[in-house]
């Protein structure tokens, strides 16, 4: 695992996205090595947020003039109660963009020196999951139907009336279960990958 985070570390990647976009995320995948083996940390969100116990990474929207990178360390350091030195941030991955059209820069870090601090206002509990879990089992996936939902004086008249066949739109909701805990969504989705990106340099290394 070790080579594999070093070539990570030494990639000259640039994520990419369609487009820029207003109210933009970044989060961090904090990877933690603990006795040989390499985990994913997670956050459940604190009752008295957004999303209530939800399971995500810690991140946030990025500050007025704010670089992407810089996000994803402040939030951590907030969320995590860390301070910057503890966090080698070493890769990142392609933007990932929302249903509601929200772009969110995920990027990969290591945690360094991690005693299972984190804010109380923002975050119920942590835990982490081997890499090795997500590299030998596959997300569940589940369908998602989106419909339209128009509003009371949509001009019907101007698209052939109201039996115009609008379209549907069919997205994978993906889940991962790991002791007592659901990681789906947007989560499961960056997670899955990041673990696609693993395996295409295990399989280099072949």
């Amino acid at each position: 695992m070790q080579d594999i985070l070093k070539k990570l570390q030494e990639e000259s990647y640039k994520p990419t996205l369609a487009h820029n976009h207003k109210g933009a995320s970044s989060i961090l995948i904090p990877l933690i090595e603990e006795k040989g083996e390499t985990y994913i940390l997670y956050e459940v969100r604190s009752r008295h947020i957004t999303q209530p116990l939800e399971v995500c990474f810690p991140g946030g929207r990025l500050e007025k003039h704010e670089k992407r990178k810089k996000a994803a360390l402040r939030e951590t350091c907030e969320e995590l109660l860390v301070n910057e030195k503890q966090v080698e941030i070493i890769s990142v991955l392609d933007g990932h963009m929302s249903v509601n059209g929200r772009a969110i820069w995920p990027f990969i870090g290591i945690l360094h020196d991690y005693h299972n601090t984190y804010s109380r206002d923002e975050v119920d509990h942590v835990f982490k999951v081997p890499l090795s879990y997500f590299l030998t089992h596959e997300p569940e996936v589940h369908k998602m139907v989106y419909k339209p939902f128009l509003e009371d004086n949509f001009p019907y008249e101007l698209v052939g009336g109201k039996d115009y066949p609008f379209m549907t739109m069919k997205r994978d909701l993906l889940f991962y279960q790991y002791d007592g805990e659901v990681i789906w969504g947007i989560t499961a989705e960056i997670t899955y990958k990041f673990i696609q990106k693993i395996k295409h340099y295990r399989k280099s290394d072949d």
